[in-house]
């Protein structure tokens, strides 16, 4: 019956598209390793992107598309979109009908929601603001900016709005048709160790309001029995056979024994996806997207998570921001329920159903879906005749002991135990379940509470990433393909079973991985050295999610990190790359603590990539500087290299401000001198190919630049087309003997920012008292 159901509804889904009338703004939390798109309305999917991405190790400022792609972000994002369903029991609506169960909100996926959740604007016509504690840097190259632009709409420098030492906070106000308001508070940190998580911040408020307007169309009304659930989908990591693409196991874990919650001294209760292997490959996938076919770079080997930091015991206990005990209000046994689902699982469809058409959403569909947010649901196995059908958590899996309210709780055990702890089945791979498919849904709800007219209740939870780096990644996944995981890096200490052993504490399903007859060939000792050294992601991901705890624990006000520099220039030269910052006297109060300046170079590229023996955008500390010093000259740089530079300030506590606030994305370059005269201007390279992928060692764009050299001090380029008409003129000013032709950071672009056509081109290079010369270069496409 569940089944049919779930059919019905996805043909509603899928044929009745859904239409609003609110466009969704959106404001990015962008000043550590981790990236979140947050939306006013509180639901992070989107219309005006793909998705509602939380990206890891961004490691540079990319497009959208380039945040999506593992190829560009490795590792890349955690989760694609993510929405949160308020649920109730007895409600009775404007219309006087009573509701034995009403859920409302937002689902994953979800583009329009206007009607259920809705984002109010404030005082100032705005639905949602952006606070910096100091401007964000200015970055220069060159004379080209290539910063984020900052301010824009709702953006402010107000520390004194921020709470605790974050380094940006993004709020907005936002209503449920069951009549809740809501305050919706993101925070991150940008000093490393506390930039691997971004904080979601709630407080619900029963006001009774269900619409626009300021009336109160619910006035005096207790929601009994609320649950608040969170969705959110998992981005793919590892396997290519669409299925089991990532999945989010729910559990609390101790971080020594890795045993499933509860645990009398847990203190971290987080969903994660985990990497999983793929069947029917002749190697061991773990760690590898097996779909992109690249077996030397480890694609999957990212754990992300969603943590509960704060679930309070009763809408009656301290909440409001500083909490002076947080252990007394806080309950451990929350969240209430926790699982794992398909993309689209059974309460999702049937949400999505509503909010096509709301009369297909009965009273009984809303007790169905309410049930589900209180005990959770397995999705449907069809290989097993016991399992045909949607499982609530309370017939299948654990039921441990009662929340502060007295309810019970229920929890999935990790999808990456399955295999061990239920051996009948003995699933060597998730892939053989056969009800994964595709993408993962996390679901955790907290409940129940009973929020009185006027009662508050504040929820905290965290996205959290966990990964070796992008540059283990390459190195690792490398040693395994040539046979010598087992020799990498610290694993060259442990003999086999040493690592035999470490595994198993990281990776549950080791023993039955590994001793499955069907695989062929059978696991190596090479196979064994790198899934721990992937698994050791896992370790990454809870230690940061116990930083975003204590952090909390703290009311956010974990020691302060430094300011950035206001201004960061980078200037190129014939014989050094001039780096330059400054504070703006706008800023205020300018930071008189600085112990040091560290100074940051990767060649090539800004982002980590290896190709053969070209290894480009591998981040160096090449020097530091004293906190009193604002230049720095690098005499240390060679012809023809691209060179990026981030710079960070440091405290006399050793806290550092976070380097991807300074790091450029536009390439300094050595340039020469000036010519003895115009007749030694030339262009190169020439003829130049667009299309061209030829890379020199350090030079990424090398093929997708004009650059004139030795020229004169100063001139004026004018580039015309073989017929005389003008394609754009450059103005050399900068002292030297080089010039590349680009406009606004883009390569080769016209006046009328269009790519040159395939022709012949004649430049004309005059200096300021009239003498020029001209020179014919070719541009193929």
């Amino acid at each position: 019956m569940k089944q049919r159901k779930l059919l019905i509804v996805m043909f509603l889904l899928v044929f009745f598209p859904m239409s609003g009338v609110h466009a969704q703004i959106v404001k990015l939390v962008k000043v550590g390793k981790t990236e979140a798109r947050i939306y006013d309305h509180g639901c992070q999917s989107s219309e005006v992107y793909d998705y509602g991405i939380v990206a890891y190790y961004r490691g540079s400022y990319c497009t959208v598309e380039q945040e999506y792609s593992t190829a560009n972000s490795w590792p890349g994002a955690l989760l694609k979109d993510a929405g949160l369903l308020f649920g109730a029991r007895n409600w009775v609506d404007t219309a006087g009908q009573s509701w034995d169960a009403y859920i409302t909100g937002s689902c994953a996926r979800l583009r329009d929601l206007d009607i259920y959740q809705f984002a109010v604007p404030d005082e100032g016509g705005l639905t949602i603001r952006r606070y910096m504690r100091y401007p964000l840097p200015q970055i220069i190259v060159d004379g080209d900016h290539c910063e984020d632009p900052f301010p824009m709409s709702g953006d402010e420098v107000a520390p004194e709005k921020i709470w605790g030492t974050a380094d940006i906070m993004v709020e907005s106000d936002v209503r449920f048709s069951i009549g809740v308001d809501a305050k919706q508070r993101v925070l991150a940190w940008s000093q490393p160790g506390h930039d691997d998580y971004v904080i979601w911040d709630w407080t619900f408020v029963n006001t009774g309001n269900v619409d626009r307007d300021p009336e109160i169309e619910l006035p005096g009304q207790t929601l009994d029995s609320v649950y608040i659930a969170r969705v959110t989908e998992a981005m793919s990591n590892g396997t290519g056979d669409n299925k089991a693409l990532s999945t989010f196991a729910g559990t609390t874990e101790n971080q020594d024994t890795r045993l499933s919650y509860p645990q009398d001294d847990d203190s971290l209760r987080i969903n994660y996806v985990t990497p999983l292997r793929t069947g029917g490959l002749t190697r061991d996938s773990y760690g590898f997207n097996a779909g992109a076919g690249n077996w030397s770079l480890l694609t999957g080997a990212r754990f992300g998570g969603s943590a509960v930091l704060f679930a309070p015991k009763a809408c009656d206990v301290p909440q409001n921001y500083p909490i002076s005990d947080i252990a007394s209000s806080n309950d451990p046994a929350q969240p209430s329920m926790h699982t794992s689902m398909l993309a689209e699982p059974s309460w999702i469809l049937l949400h999505n159903g509503i909010l096509a058409d709301f009369n297909t959403m009965t009273p009984q569909d809303h007790v169905d879906a309410y049930e589900i947010m209180v005990k959770g649901v397995f999705g449907i196995d069809t290989t097993i005749p016991n399992y045909q059908e949607a499982y609530y958590m309370d017939s299948l899996y654990d039921v441990y002991d009662t929340t502060a309210s007295g309810h019970k709780t229920y929890y999935e055990q990790p999808i990456d135990r399955w295999g061990e702890l239920d051996p009948d089945r003995g699933y060597a791979y998730a892939s053989e379940i056969s009800w994964i498919r595709f993408d993962q849904q996390g679901h955790f709800s907290i409940g129940p509470y009973q929020m009185g007219f006027g009662d508050t209740l504040r929820y905290v939870f965290a996205y959290v990433g966990g990964a070796i780096s992008r540059k283990t990644s390459y190195l690792a996944g490398e040693a395994w393909a040539n046979g010598g995981a087992a020799s990498y890096s610290w694993l060259a200490e442990l003999d086999s079973a040493q690592m035999v052993e470490e595994l198993r504490k990281r990776d549950p399903i080791f023993n039955v991985y590994y001793t499955n007859p069907r695989l062929s060939p059978a696991p190596t000792v090479n196979d064994i050295a790198k899934d721990l050294l992937v698994a050791t992601g896992k370790d990454s991901l809870f230690n940061n999610g116990m930083n975003a705890q204590r952090n909390f624990n703290m009311n956010y006000n974990i020691p302060e990190s430094p300011v950035p520099p206001s201004v960061f220039e980078v200037a190129s030269g014939p014989d050094m790359i001039r780096l330059a910052w400054s504070y703006e006297s706008a800023y205020e109060p300018l930071p008189s603590d600085l112990a040091k300046f560290k100074i940051y170079r990767a060649l090539g590229g800004n982002v980590y990539v290896k190709q053969g023996e070209i290894v480009t955008g591998d981040w160096q500390l090449i020097d530091s500087v004293d906190g009193t010093a604002r230049l720095y000259e690098d005499r240390t740089v060679t012809p023809a290299v691209d060179y990026y530079y981030a710079i960070t300030a440091v405290s006399p506590a050793g806290i550092e401000s976070g380097m991807f606030l300074t790091m450029t994305k536009l390439a300094a370059q050595l340039q020469s001198y000036p010519g003895d005269s115009l007749e030694m201007v030339r262009v190169v390279p020439n003829p130049l190919n667009i299309n061209s992928s030829a890379r020199t060692r350090y030079s990424e764009g090398n093929g997708l630049k004009l650059t004139f050299v030795e020229l004169p001090p100063f001139c004026t380029i004018s580039i015309l087309t073989e017929s005389g008409n003008l394609v754009t003129t450059i103005e050399h000013t900068n002292g030297s003997g080089t010039e590349i032709w680009e406009a606004r950071g883009q390569y080769l672009l016209t006046d009328s920012d269009q790519q040159p056509m395939s022709g012949i081109y004649i430049a004309h290079i005059e200096t300021p008292d009239g003498e020029y010369v001209a020179r014919k270069f070719v541009i193929v496409r």
